[in-house]
């Protein structure tokens, strides 16, 4: 018995030195910008991604968007915690790398990342300087949504035969509804940003001519302006004060600039709506105003290859997987395998990822982008509403930045 019970330790012991101990997966921290729904929807990607492999664990931080830029500068300059890849949007990345705090993504390059499975607007953005520092995850844009009872309701359909919303369009339709009864706001004045920027774009305005100086006070701008004041004058916008998320979700408003991102909203309130690209001058001139998420590397001495490569093989999945982010996150992914499921077609964003239709998306990338984002939104629709001046709020809009870029 002693005997057998020996055989028995002994083979068990000779098993065990011959089964090798399985590794440790490589951890990696990420850091993203998304609360709320889109946390949620964020964490199950990655708990999806964790769960798909053996090899690498991710960790997943999210954060509010103001936390984050405010966290990740002191995190790199004390070497300290710094997250092994993190989502900043596109419009920060030029000032990230002239402040070094971001570094160019030599090493995802050479392990799978490849250019051409992108979006090439969003993709070619964080080309700098013969150096790519981004990866996309979306590009999510601002849109233009209708309820489609109220167009049935009162004969508004041939206005949106062609796919394109005019502001010569948005009088005609406001015109022929209240003529029929009526008694609704016909659009909106919403983020001002989103909304200014988008038609701004469509007249090819730029905010630097030569990327460093401003160059947004100029007649395009005036013109933009006296478009939409033109359009609140005349009662074919919410005044100061009114809701219009509530005015479109009360069935009270026709027209509803907003995110892409608003979609899930109106699915859950049970709208009957249609998504089209921003209101424009003309369908030739269209642009929407477009941002993208973009997954980047902070700037991290103690960050081995090991981790670049775990960082690469996340990315990756996350890219040939977000279809769950077009679905309940209501954006375009990035990555253009998606464009060719059938699930996703059937979106009501899915034209923003036409190959086509590329140019439409109003990507900006200006170095000073904080300060005249800063800039824009202390003065937003007041030249509208009518507390200052148009010229004035342009001219003071670029002292600040001018002031500012010097105080730097």
């Amino acid at each position: 018995m002693k005997k057998t019970l020996s055989l028995v330790l002994g083979l068990m012991m000779v098993l065990a030195l011959a089964v090798p101990a399985m590794a440790a997966p490589v951890e990696i921290e990420y850091w993203s910008v998304f609360t709320g729904a889109d946390g949620a929807t964020m964490q199950g990607m990655v708990d999806a991604f964790n769960a798909s492999q053996s090899d690498v664990k991710v960790n997943h931080t999210p954060m509010t968007a103001d936390d984050l830029y405010q966290k990740l500068p002191l995190a790199v300059q004390t070497a300290q915690g710094v997250p092994d890849v993190a989502i900043v949007h596109i419009e920060r990345i030029p000032m990230f790398v002239k402040q070094e705090m971001i570094w160019p993504l030599d090493t995802l390059l050479e392990n799978g990342i490849v250019k051409e499975n992108y979006i090439p607007s969003a993709w070619d953005r964080t080309d700098i300087e013969g150096e790519h520092y981004g990866v996309p995850l979306d590009v999510h844009a601002y849109v233009t949504y209708i309820n489609k009872d109220l167009f049935d309701q009162y004969d508004l359909n041939s206005f949106v035969e062609d796919g394109y919303i005019t502001f010569d369009e948005i009088r005609e339709m406001g015109d022929k509804a209240r003529a029929a009864g009526f008694e609704g706001q016909v659009t909106n004045l919403g983020w001002a940003r989103a909304q200014l920027l988008g038609y701004y774009a469509q007249l090819n305005g730029v905010l630097s001519e030569d990327g460093t100086a401003p160059s947004f006070n100029n007649a395009d701008f005036v013109k933009v302006y006296e478009t939409l004041k033109a359009l609140h004058d005349d009662g074919y916008t919410n005044k100061q004060g009114e809701d219009p998320l509530q005015q479109f979700h009360s069935g009270t408003m026709l027209v509803w600039s907003e995110g892409i991102w608003m979609k899930a909203g109106l699915v859950d309130a049970g709208i009957n709506y249609g998504m089209y690209p921003s209101i424009t001058f003309s369908p030739e001139q269209t642009k929407s105003w477009t941002s993208s998420h973009n997954f980047v590397q902070f700037a991290d001495d103690n960050r081995s290859e090991e981790e670049d490569i775990a960082v690469a093989k996340f990315i990756n999945y996350m890219g040939e997987n977000s279809l769950v982010w077009a679905r309940d996150g209501g954006q375009v992914p990035a990555h253009v395998s998606i464009n060719n499921e059938p699930e996703f077609a059937n979106l009501a964003q899915a034209f923003l990822a036409d190959p086509a239709r590329g140019n439409e998306l109003a990507i900006y990338s200006y170095l000073y982008w904080g300060l005249f984002d800063t800039a824009l939104s202390r003065q937003g629709w007041e030249p509208v509403f009518g507390t200052i001046g148009i010229q004035d709020a342009l001219d003071a809009m670029q002292r600040e930045v001018v002031d500012a870029i010097a105080a730097q």
